[in-house]
């Protein structure tokens, strides 16, 4: 069928399932928006007033419902915006599509349309390089389908986190005959499996532990694991703690639940991660660096008491 590139970009992440693309209709991403117009019936804009509100929208959706949204800017400032959003999606391994306006492909170089190029021409992806699991820098309308369904692979499969994908207006707008992949035929399925000694090591440990806990991460929530967390947690008589992104996973009102070790109540469940480390009647001093609990000097944790099976 014949798509503008723009057209290929929407009808792609309509048959993924994505409801919402959120962001700010601008001169670098007009072709884009277009396409949005002409399939309202199964896709929806949400027009924020920041970029960075729509990434934040966007990592929210996920957290809720588990199925990635989009976020869109224009060229220039209103892409650079998204960095914050983009960089708390990356460190808490929440799945974001971001879709940014980029200088047309003939024009680039030449200093247009707010165009970073002092370094390489059309250089803002290198700005985000650190803070996304991949990134693609289209330069033609055919290359669209694969960098679509390569971009939802990168950012689903494995540690989930955010992909960018660059794309310059002339390409949003040109049109090519072009074959849509079906999104189930190239997708892994299934789930990855941890790594078996790891799994092992941390049995054992728990198995021999006098006084064991467990620090819980956002990763019992993206695996559904929280039965198991809790049947785990009951046949050790193990403490539980949360850090943030664990919030959640286990329950609050469980007797073995001890709070998190920064945060409301912080004190109860700093004290179970820090009695008892190394000598008996003995915890280990922590001291509070700027909201964050560190060991003294010359306390540090001896790792082979520790398991971290990620």
């Amino acid at each position: 069928m014949r798509l503008t590139g723009g057209e290929i970009v929407v009808e792609y992440v309509i048959r993924q399932g994505v409801p919402y693309i959120a962001g700010i209709p601008g001169h670098g991403n007009v072709a884009l928006l277009d396409a949005v117009v002409d399939r309202q019936d199964k896709i929806k804009m949400i027009q924020v007033m920041h970029e960075q509100s729509g990434v934040h929208l966007a990592d929210a959706y996920y957290r809720v419902s588990g199925r990635p949204m989009a976020a869109v800017t224009s060229i220039g400032p209103g892409a650079t915006n998204t960095v914050i959003g983009i960089t708390q999606a990356y460190v808490d391994s929440t799945a974001v599509l971001l879709i940014t306006g980029s200088t047309h492909t003939y024009m680039r170089g030449h200093t247009v349309l707010q165009e970073i190029e002092r370094v390489q021409w059309s250089n803002f992806p290198r700005v985000m390089e650190p803070i996304v699991k991949r990134y693609w820098q289209v330069s033609r309308v055919d290359q669209l389908p694969y960098v679509m369904h390569r971009a939802f692979n990168q950012m689903l499969s494995g540690r989930p986190g955010p992909v960018l994908v660059d794309l310059p207006m002339d390409v949003a707008a040109d049109a090519e005959d072009v074959e849509l992949p079906d999104p189930e035929e190239r997708e892994p399925q299934g789930r990855l499996r941890p790594d078996a000694g790891a799994i092992r090591r941390a049995a054992e440990l728990l198995l021999k532990a006098k006084r064991p806990v467990i620090l819980v991460g956002g990763g019992v929530i993206t695996a559904n694991a929280s039965d198991e967390l809790k049947a785990v947690a009951e046949f050790l008589g193990a403490a539980a703690t949360t850090t943030y992104m664990g919030k959640g996973a286990f329950p609050e009102d469980h007797p073995l639940y001890c709070w998190q070790p920064r945060g409301y109540r912080q004190h109860r469940g700093e004290r179970r991660l820090s009695l008892r480390r190394r000598h008996p009647g003995r915890g280990m001093p922590l001291h509070r660096l700027g909201g964050l609990l560190v060991p003294a000097r010359g306390e540090l944790r001896d790792p082979a008491h520790e398991a971290h099976p990620d």
